[in-house]
C-alpha cells in the first residue's frame, strides 16, 4: 500500500485527534481490504506499481457544444507527458463533472476565459475536479515527493499576479495523466496541490473543491469602512440633509486615496476638504453628469438622501470588492435595482442608515456570512448538486439552524432530497421541511406564511437563477437577515429591490459569491479528515472515462440530483445511479453507506473490476 505515517502527518494543521482519526481507520481500511486476496488489481493501483504507459487518453475541447469535445464523440490519444526534474507526473484517479465544465463545453471559443484561444489548433482539456497520485518524481522533487502520494488541487491557481487555471489555461482534468510544474507547485499561494489520505475516496477527495465553493461562500468578510487606499464617492441631491458626520469613518486603516464628491452640503463638503488636505488625500469634486461620463469606477460609494434613478445610474460606477452605502432618511418612492451578477461575481454588497451618522451604515450592523445558529435557513434550489452541499453542511454544522427549509421545483429532484436528509436531520434534531413550489404550492405557501408570523428566515442561501423568484423571497427575510447569492448569474442582469429593507429598520443584507481558495479547499480536506464533513454523500452517479460525454449531456438535462464523479483508468462503464448498483453490482451496492451513499470500500470494490 502507498500509504505510510509520513503521508499522514505531512497534512498541513493537523491536530493529533485529526491525526488520530486518519490512523485508527486506516488500520479499519487495511483490515477489509487486505483480507480479500481477490482486491490485487486495486492494491497495485493505489501502490502506483502498474507501468506508466507511453500514451494516455484525453478530452480536449476543440470547438463549441459538446460534439466538439474529443473527436467523433471519443477521447483522445495522445503522449503520457514528459515531465522535467523540477516537475511531477500524476495519474488522474477521479474527475467530478462541474457545471463551471458544463458552461465552457457549450460555449467554446465564446467563453469569457477562451476568447483568445483558437480552440481549433490549440485545443483545451476541461475539468477541474481532480484526484491524483504521483507516478512519477523530478530528481529535483524526491525529496518533497514520492510515487503513490495522493493530492487534490486547487485549481484557481495565481502565478505573479497573473490568473492561470486549471482547465482554462491549463489542461484540466479531462485526461489520464498530468505534468505539474512550477505554476501549480510555486504560484502565488504557495503549493496548490493539497494532500489527500489514503483512506478517503477517490471521489470524496475529487469533490473537495466543489465543497469549497460551498465553504468559501460562508467564509467572506467585509470591510466595516472605506477601502485603504481606495476611491470614495459621496453623492448628494437637491434633498440631501444638512449635518452628516463622518466623524467614525476616519481611522487610519480605512484612509483612502482619493475623494470624489458630487452635490453634497456645504458642511460636509468643507468637512471632507480639510480631511483631504490634512492626510494629502486627493480630492475631487464634479457634477453627476461629468461622473457618469467619465471611466472612472469606486471602492465605496455614499448616497446621501438620493432618489432611485441617481443610485441605479451611479451604481454602475463599482469596482470589485465595492460597498454601496445609501444614507436616505425616507423610504424611496421606487425600488431600486441591484445587478445579481455584481452581487455573485464582485463581491459587492450595499449596506446603509438613516442616521446622519455615515460610519452607521458600515458598523451598526454587521456583515453576517454564516449561517445564524439556532435560526431558520431557506435553501433555494436545494435538489441540486451544489444546493445538496449546502443542505448538507448546514444540518454538520455545530451551530446549525434550528430550521431547514428546502424547496425545488423537480419533483424527483426534491424526493431525493426527503430521501437523503430527512434521517440525517433527525438525529440532528433539526427541523427538515422541503416542499416543491410549483407541485405542492398549497404546502409551500402555508409553510412561508407560518415562517413569515415567526419573525422571517434568517438566512436564504440561493442556488437558483430565476430574478423573480429571488426578489419575492425577499420579503420573508427577518430583521438583520442575509441572503448569500450562490448562483451565478450574468453581469447586467438586474433585480427590483426595496432599498429600505437595506438601509431602514429592517437592515437586511444581500451578499454573494463565486469560487474558492486555496485555504477554503484545505479547510474542508481537514473536515473531512476529521469526520465533521462526509462529502462522499454529495456523489450520485459514477462511470468511465468514455462516458465523460455522457455526463455533460445529463448535467444539461438535470438528470442525476448530485455529483457525477468519472474513474479516467475505467475506460468504459455507463453512467450508473448509486442506487441503480443494487441491479447491476451486488456487491458494490452492499458497500455503498446509509441511503446509499458512495464509500471508499464500494470504490474499491467497483475499481478492482473495472480498472483497465
Amino acid at each position: 500500500m502507498a500509504y505510510t505515517f509520513e503521508n499522514t502527518n505531512r497534512i498541513n494543521n493537523l491536530t493529533n485527534k485529526q491525526q488520530t482519526v486518519i490512523i485508527e481507520n486506516k488500520q479499519k481500511y487495511i483490515a477489509t481490504i487486505t483480507k480479500d486476496s481477490v482486491m490485487e488489481k486495486y492494491k497495485n493501483f493505489t501502490a502506483a506499481n502498474d507501468a506508466i504507459p507511453e500514451k494516455h487518453f484525453a478530452w480536449p475541447l476543440y470547438g463549441e457544444g459538446v460534439d466538439e469535445l474529443g473527436k467523433d464523440g471519443s477521447p483522445v490519444e495522445r503522449p503520457v507527458p514528459a515531465f522535467s526534474s523540477d516537475e511531477l507526473l500524476m495519474r488522474i484517479d477521479a474527475v467530478s463533472l462541474c457545471y463551471t465544465d458544463v458552461k465552457e463545453i457549450k460555449q467554446g471559443p465564446n467563453h469569457p476565459r477562451l476568447t483568445s484561444r483558437d480552440l481549433k489548433t490549440n485545443p483545451i482539456v476541461p475539468g477541474h475536479e481532480v484526484s491524483m497520485t504521483v507516478v512519477g518524481v523530478g530528481s529535483n522533487l524526491t525529496d518533497q515527493y514520492k510515487i503513490g502520494d495522493r493530492y487534490t488541487l486547487q485549481p484557481d491557481v495565481w502565478v505573479d499576479g497573473k490568473s492561470v487555471p486549471f482547465c482554462f489555461d491549463m489542461d484540466g482534468g479531462y485526461r489520464q495523466y498530468a505534468k505539474i510544474g512550477r505554476e501549480i507547485l510555486k504560484g502565488d499561494a504557495g503549493n496548490y496541490l493539497i494532500p489527500i489520505p489514503d483512506d478517503m475516496s477517490y471521489a470524496a477527495a475529487a469533490i473537495t473543491e466543489p465543497w469549497a465553493c460551498v465553504e468559501a461562500s460562508y467564509r467572506m468578510q467585509y470591510r466595516d469602512g472605506f477601502k485603504n487606499n481606495g476611491s470614495v464617492l459621496f453623492c448628494g441631491s437637491e434633498h440631501t440633509r444638512h449635518g452628516f458626520s463622518i466623524d467614525g469613518m476616519l481611522e487610519e486603516k480605512h484612509r483612502p486615496g482619493k475623494i470624489t464628491i458630487s452635490k453634497i452640503p456645504d458642511d460636509l463638503r468643507s468637512t471632507v476638504n480639510d480631511y483631504c488636505k490634512k492626510h494629502q488625500i486627493d480630492f475631487l469634486e464634479t457634477t453627476l453628469q461629468n461622473l457618469m461620463n467619465s471611466s472612472e469606477k469606486f471602492d465605496d460609494i455614499i448616497f446621501l438622501d438620493c432618489p432611485s434613478n441617481v443610485i441605479n445610474d451611479v451604481s454602475n460606477k463599482l469596482n470589485k470588492n465595492s460597498i454601496i452605502a445609501i444614507n436616505n432618511k425616507e423610504p424611496l418612492k421606487e425600488h431600486i435595482q441591484i445587478d445579481m451578477g455584481n452581487l455573485h461575481y464582485d463581491n459587492v454588497v450595499y449596506v446603509g442608515t438613516t442616521s446622519l451618522d455615515i460610519d452607521n451604515a458600515y458598523k451598526s450592523h454587521s456583515i453576517r456570512t454564516n449561517l445564524e445558529s439556532g435560526g431558520n435557513a431557506w435553501f433555494l434550489g436545494a435538489g441540486g448538486p451544489m444546493g445538496r452541499m449546502h443542505v448538507q453542511r448546514a444540518l454538520e454544522l455545530h451551530s446549525k439552524p434550528k430550521r431547514i427549509f428546502a424547496t425545488n421545483r423537480g419533483m424527483k429532484r426534491l424526493q431525493a432530497l426527503r430521501k437523503s436528509f430527512l434521517n440525517i436531520a433527525k438525529e440532528q434534531q433539526v427541523e427538515f421541511v422541503a416542499f416543491s413550489p410549483t407541485e405542492e404550492k398549497k404546502e409551500y405557501t402555508h409553510f412561508l406564511e407560518k415562517v413569515s408570523l415567526e419573525g422571517g428566515f434568517d438566512d436564504i442561501e440561493v442556488m437558483i437563477t430565476n430574478v423573480n423568484v429571488i426578489e419575492d423571497s425577499m420579503r420573508y427575510l427577518a430583521k438583520g437577515g442575509t441572503l448569500n447569492l450562490f448562483a451565478g448569474i450574468n453581469r447586467g442582469v438586474k433585480a427590483q429591490i426595496d432599498a429600505w429593507s437595506i438601509y431602514g429598520p429592517k437592515q437586511i443584507r444581500l451578499i454573494g459569491h463565486s469560487g474558492s481558495g486555496l485555504d477554503d479547499q484545505k479547510a474542508i480536506v481537514s473536515r473531512a479528515i476529521s469526520g465533521e464533513l462526509k462529502p462522499g454523500i454529495s456523489v450520485v452517479a459514477v462511470g468511465g472515462f468514455n462516458q465523460i460525454t455522457d455526463g455533460i449531456r445529463d448535467m444539461m438535462n438535470w438528470i442525476f440530483p448530485g455529483k457525477i464523479v468519472i474513474f479516467p483508468h475505467v475506460l468504459d462503464y455507463p453512467l450508473t445511479a448509486l442506487k441503480d448498483f443494487k441491479e447491476k453490482d451486488a456487491k458494490v451496492y452492499a458497500a455503498l453507506g446509509e441511503g446509499e451513499t458512495w464509500t471508499k470500500e464500494a470504490e474499491a470494490i467497483f475499481l478492482n473490476r473495472e480498472l483497465q
